[in-house]
C-alpha cells in the first residue's frame, strides 16, 4: 500500500493534501510548492464557487450492497 505524507494547504490550516513518500525530492519539493502557491484557486465545497449550479457538482455513486468496504 503507498505511503503518503500530509501537508498543510497553504494558508487553509485545517486543509490538507497527501502526496506520496517515494517520490524523488526535487518532484515532491516542486509539487508541494504547486499546490500551496495555487491554494487559493482549490474549492472545498460547492459554496465557493460563486454562480455555480450545486445540481452539477452533485453526483451519485452507485455501489453494490453486497461488498464490503476497503480500508
Amino acid at each position: 500500500m503507498p505511503e503518503f505524507e500530509l501537508n498543510p494547504f497553504g494558508n487553509y490550516p485545517s486543509k490538507n493534501f497527501k502526496i506520496g513518500k517515494n517520490l524523488p525530492q526535487l518532484v515532491k519539493a516542486q509539487l508541494v510548492a504547486c499546490l500551496r502557491e495555487n491554494a487559493d484557486l482549490f474549492a472545498w465545497s460547492a459554496a465557493d464557487i460563486p454562480g455555480f449550479d450545486p445540481s452539477v457538482a452533485c453526483h451519485q455513486v452507485t455501489v453494490d450492497p453486497g461488498l464490503s468496504d476497503v480500508a
